[in-house]
């Protein structure tokens, strides 16, 4: 089939464009495995005769076809370029942050991108967005694929693992509503005092990076980190103190680091219906028991018998109490389960085969042709 479409991409970050989320040949092992799902889906297409870009390539004139289907991955800076030429189809606008992180795209852009865009896609229902939202979004979900399909038996099989780790940045969100940003810092204070656990990272060795500041420019946000950073040497903060004493670096592999531990601490950023990102599905992969904060309807995604739910628990005394009172044999499983939901059918909707099949569908309404 030869129907003359190129699918345009519009990627999450500048770094992706010239169509490098494509080619897996740059950067470490882990940024080439996570490209693996663009990777196949462009294969796909251009199996059935769709060719597949970066939707910078068009502007830049390397890229001509008779139709174009235009997708965004959280970018609104283009779709007004093309909203009035012909021989485009602005198919679709997908939300890849949460509120607490970019506050501005809910609060300003969200309603508004329903002028160009056929289509919007949210992680989770549009009504829990609702205290963000400047006007009336009509939406529909999907799930960005994780990176895996099963788990790694290199790494499921260490042995001789430690106690407890939490491998996040030090950020703060933009604004505080539902977040999990401070929890984190309340779990690693806690923990560092019982000498428990091992925390890797950026930025703890210095003030904590806030979030929402894409506008101020960067020398602006440098010389803030500087004052803070003087500031708080002189009234330190108690729980960046607590982090620093447990603090054990960034690391080159998250998946390697994960696997020489028994437990995780896997908190989302935020706790909304279906906001399930790779954290979970990370500590599957490499044999650790996630201990998990997020989504409250996380059990509709992934069977109970994988983690430890969090919400539980009192606290992080009787959090502790149980990690400690778990016989090897309930360890192992826990690990056994999360090790066989990455196989079932229940985790096909975070695959990249289902994604996919969820882009095809959407070129085969938006231009009538057939992609079997």
């Amino acid at each position: 089939m030869n129907a003359d479409i190129t699918l345009l991409i519009d990627p999450v970050t500048y770094h992706f464009e010239k169509d490098a989320m494509f080619d897996q040949g740059r950067g470490r092992r882990e940024a080439a495995e996570l490209l693996d799902r663009w990777v196949y889906l462009r294969s796909w297409f251009q199996d059935r005769g769709v060719k597949v870009h970066t939707a910078d390539c068009y502007f830049r004139g390397e890229v001509r076809s008779s139709r174009y289907v235009f997708l965004s991955f959280g970018q609104a800076r283009r779709c007004r370029k093309v909203s009035d030429r012909p021989e485009f189809i602005s198919s679709a606008f997908f939300a890849m942050e949460s509120p607490i992180v970019e506050p501005t795209q809910y609060y300003t852009q969200l309603h508004r991108l329903q002028r160009y865009f056929k289509r919007i896609f949210t992680f989770t229902d549009i009504d829990a967005f609702k205290p963000f939202l400047r006007g009336p979004v009509q939406s529909q979900l999907f799930h960005l694929p994780y990176m895996y399909s099963a788990h790694n038996p290199r790494l499921w099989n260490k042995q001789n693992r430690k106690f407890l780790v939490m491998i996040n940045h030090n950020k703060l969100p933009a604004v505080s509503w539902n977040e999990l940003y401070t929890e984190r810092m309340r779990a690693v204070q806690f923990f560092a005092a019982t000498k428990d656990i091992d925390l890797y990272g950026l930025g703890w060795d210095g003030p904590s990076f806030q979030l929402g500041q894409l506008r101020i420019p960067g020398t602006i946000q440098n010389l803030k980190r500087a004052v803070q950073k003087q500031w708080q040497r002189i009234r330190p903060v108690p729980v960046l103190e607590a982090a620093r004493q447990v603090y054990r670096g960034s690391v080159p592999s998250k998946l390697d680091t994960l696997a020489e531990y028994k437990f995780a601490l896997c908190f989302e950023n935020v706790t909304m219906n279906g906001w399930i990102t790779e954290k979970i599905f990370d500590c599957f992969v490499s044999g650790t028991v996630p201990i998990y904060w997020g989504a409250p309807d996380v059990a509709s995604y992934v069977p109970p018998s994988c983690f430890i739910d969090m919400r539980q628990f009192s606290g992080y005394g009787e959090l502790r109490r149980y990690l400690k009172s778990l016989k090897e044999d309930e360890i192992q499983q826990y690990r056994q389960n999360g090790r066989d939901y990455l196989a079932s059918e229940q985790f096909r909707p975070f695959t990249k085969q289902y994604f996919t099949e969820l882009i095809a569908r959407i070129v085969e309404e938006d231009t009538g042709i057939s992609l079997q």
